[in-house]
């Protein structure tokens, strides 16, 4: 036993997930709040929700155990196991608000026949866990140099430097205050990578199965009724694939009659075996560019905030001075200091002003706003906006060259004209960018001169014009910027021009629509850009950061539909297979790749399906479903099922191991509880455990009944029986209701296999090494329980 804990609130039996990659235990509590914790206990961190938008419905790990997927209602937040934070948040509503009961993360291997190659030059028998080693370096499939390839993905991004931190601004998340959450989103895409692609299923109850790839490529929707008719009312809520197969499966139930009917749908993914290596690149470089767009918008934020903030305290001091003005002298602060600057006489409600309104103290303050306020704005466009433009026009050049290369347009559904007009919509923010920095650094330095020219007039207003510090103190008055002075209280001390860079827009003419223009619109843009920086006003406005940031968002979402529209027509949900009616207690799959080393065209697979006891059933239903792989096209073969009887015994709760066990969280007669592993298929170093009774697809098991007389012959395991009990107990749990077993959530990864059981007190949980388990160096050996129980066996035997 690796570790026994309890939680302080209950916990969800519903929703456990162990981290594939890492000792890392996710679960549900009954706040509402998802929290993930080490072996020892120790909390990581907490996925949430600010706002009410429903309970939690499902938890998922990525493949690689770096990023944790949490279903709210119907939305999806990708939280991050590097720092906690959430990376992406999504919502892809359906019509009918239906919440998400199933999401499903895996990861594709793009050229089967090079993984296939390198797998059978190597000693031995390379499982699922081989596969998906990321460190298992003698996998790694040897590609033919192919220099079109090489370039694409040749790792640019690592040169250009890193993208800064931001604060957290408005209703942004806090994604980008953070260097790892940063590094993690714009992670590069080594070539090593380009053998896989992650895919990421989400089911609804209504029926609707949204697929993505690569956390935020959304491909679209499918409706599992609009397929098949017999999928009408079906509602998914457990998914499996395997890495060398372009078909997922999805488990679904459906109601019909008051009957529910379990049934399992082949998705097959042909995108996959089309697109072939570039697809991972494709995903990564659109999902880093919806990251840029988001971090774009959060620079706008912030910049809107630091302009705003800057011009808030001198707004409020000049508004008290000119109400006083106005009233007396029937002026303006900017008229009276633009007076004072050029003629050194002062108003006397400006000298009362200075002295004893704003003082010194007054002045730090102003002084200190709006040259924090300056620095800001110079540091976000130089250090963010800048890089970010950067790291976005090399990304498009990227998407560009894959688009020219080698009939992408077909098979990746590239548009270059789009692409050219999304890079011209970058050249005009890089202008603007440096036109921003430029009025930064002008507008400071004319504060600079003004704000030292309004504390030297503070010190001279208030003291004796006819004493000696008068006099020292207007010798000094030769030295100020007067040009500078002037400029800032005629300009930017009354209206900025950065706010008409970053919200407004610049001209006063009528708004530009930049859609009309159908095309290219930077010479344009910097043509009126020149004139007005030259002082000739265009008759249009041009459009500010806000305005670009808006238009680029819009191009990019086409380039997206049409993408993800050329992705969805090679998608494909088969015709689903009934395994019967009832409602199992608990569920689990796992797909095995049963390939022929002589046949490469056709790929052979194998679903196994465990299916708890239903109401009034004695026994666990197991089905193996057969089906091939054929140009990414699946095919059912073959269908057979078995049972392990139980009664009087109870399931509470099984999973599969690996591609050769299953365990069982298991309630004897006596009422002890145990955990039991059971060989579901033949394994060169055991025996068979089972044999299957093949049903066909359209007889017995489509109609969910089979001939119990045909079936009692197959009971190489029985339940019923305590030999078979003690043979195949790996874990007994001392008597009592704290450890009655309710779930159990299993990392079956070579190299840490792990497994977690809940208790039915929902508090209390223990952590087991499996294989400790079945080498004996577990608290129960395997092969039996207590001598008792042993030798009842060998007596009834």
């Amino acid at each position: 036993m690796l570790a026994e804990k309890s939680s302080p609130l209950l916990i969800n039996a519903s929703h456990l997930s162990y981290c594939p990659a890492m000792d890392l235990l996710a679960l549900a509590a009954q706040d509402e709040r998802v929290h993930v914790f080490r072996l020892n206990g120790q909390r990581v961190f907490g996925v949430s929700k600010k706002e009410a938008v429903g309970r939690v419905t499902y938890l998922q790990w990525n493949p690689n155990g770096q990023a944790l997927a949490v279903a709210f209602g119907d939305s999806v937040c990708v939280a991050s196991a590097n720092s906690g934070k959430i990376m992406y948040e999504k919502d892809y509503p359906t019509p009918s608000k239906a919440p998400i009961c199933c999401l499903g993360w895996a990861s594709n291997f793009t050229d089967v026949v090079a993984i296939r190659e390198r797998v059978a030059n190597l000693q031995g028998t390379a499982v699922l866990d081989d596969l998906m080693s990321s460190v298992d370096e003698p996998l790694n499939p040897q590609y033919a140099l192919d220099l079109p390839i090489e370039l694409a993905f040749l790792d640019v991004a690592s040169t250009l430097p890193k993208l800064a931190t931001l604060p957290v601004a408005g209703s942004q998340a806090d994604v980008f205050s953070s260097r790892v959450s940063l590094d993690t989103l714009f992670k590069s895409s080594p070539i090593e990578s380009s053998d896989r692609a992650d895919v990421l299923i989400i089911g609804y109850e209504d029926g609707t199965i949204h697929l993505s790839m690569s956390e935020d490529f959304s491909i679209g929707k499918f409706r599992l009724q609009d397929a098949q008719l017999s999928l009408s009312n079906s509602k998914p809520f457990l998914h499996c694939s395997h890495p060398l197969s372009t078909t997922h499966a999805l488990l679904c139930s459906r109601m019909s009659t008051g009957v529910q009917e379990i049934q399992l749908v082949p998705f097959d993914l042909r995108l996959v075996s089309i697109a072939g290596r570039q697809l991972s690149l494709l995903a990564s470089k659109i999902t880093e560019l919806h990251s840029l767009h988001r971090y774009l918008r959060q620079i706008q934020d912030q910049l809107s905030i630091e302009i705003r903030t800057s011009q808030d305290l001198p707004s409020r001091f000049m508004r008290n001075i000119n109400e006083t003005l106005l009233e007396k002298s029937d002026c303006t602060w900017v008229d009276a200091a633009y007076h004072l600057a050029a003629t050194g006489h002062c108003y006397p409600e400006i000298k009362e002003w200075l002295v004893d309104g704003l003082g010194e103290r007054g002045h730090k303050r102003w002084d200190k706003a709006v040259n924090v306020g300056y620095e800001n704005v110079r540091r976000l466009t130089h250090e963010s906006l800048l890089p970010a433009l950067d790291r976005l026009r090399v990304l498009l050049s990227r998407l560009r060259g894959l688009s020219r290369f080698h009939l992408s347009d077909f098979s990746l559904g590239l548009s270059r004209l789009e692409i050219d007009n999304m890079l011209d919509s970058v050249n005009c923010l890089q202008l603007l960018a440096h036109q921003l920095l430029k009025c930064a650094v002008a507008e400071l330095q004319q504060f600079a001169a003004f704000s030292t020219w309004l504390r030297h007039e503070i010190e001279k207003q208030a003291v004796d014009p006819m004493s000696a510090s008068a006099q020292e103190i207007a010798g000094s008055d030769m030295s100020f910027d007067h040009s500078g002075i002037l400029d800032y209280i005629q300009g930017a001390m009354q209206h900025t021009q950065m706010r008409a860079y970053t919200l407004n827009g610049m001209g006063g003419g009528r708004p530009w629509d930049l859609e009309d223009e159908g095309g290219p619109i930077f010479e344009l843009y910097k043509t009126h850009m020149n004139n007005e920086s030259s002082g000739f006003h265009s008759q249009r406005q041009l459009p500010g950061l806000v305005g670009l940031i808006e238009h680029l968002e819009k191009q990019s979402r086409v380039f997206f539909e049409h993408v993800s529209e050329t992705q969805r027509r090679n998608v494909q949900i088969g015709v689903p297979i009934s395994l019967g009616v009832g409602n199992p207690t608990c569920a689990d799959m796992r797909m095995v790749d049963e390939h022929d080393k002589t046949a490469t065209a056709i790929a052979n697979f194998s679903i196994y399906v465990a299916l708890g006891p239903s109401p009034g059933q004695d026994y666990v239903n197991l089905f193996l479903v057969t089906f091939s792989v054929e140009n990414g096209v699946s095919s059912t073969t073959s269908v057979a099922s078995s049972r392990i009887p139980v009664a009087p015994g109870a399931v509470r709760d099984l999973k599969f191991i690996d591609d050769w066990s299953l365990m069982l969280a298991f309630v004897s007669a006596d009422d002890v509880s145990r955990l039991l592993q059971i060989n579901f298929r033949p394994n060169k170093d055991s025996e068979i455990g089972l044999r299957y009774q093949e049903v066909g697809l359209a007889g017995k098991a489509a109609s969910g009944e089979l001939n119990e007389r045909e079936v009692s012959g197959s009971h190489e395991i029985d339940l019923r029986r305590l030999i078979d009990i003690s043979t195949r107990t790996v874990h007994r749990f001392p008597a009592g209701r704290m450890w009655t077993p309710l779930r159990l959530e299993i990392n079956g990864r070579k190299g840490r296999r792990t497994i977690c059981v809940l208790a039915e007190d929902r508090i209390h949980y223990r952590q087991f090494n499996i294989d400790s388990l079945n080498t004996g160096q577990g608290s129960t050996p395997r092969g039996g329980g207590t001598e008792e129980d042993l030798d009842v066996a060998m007596a009834i035997s």
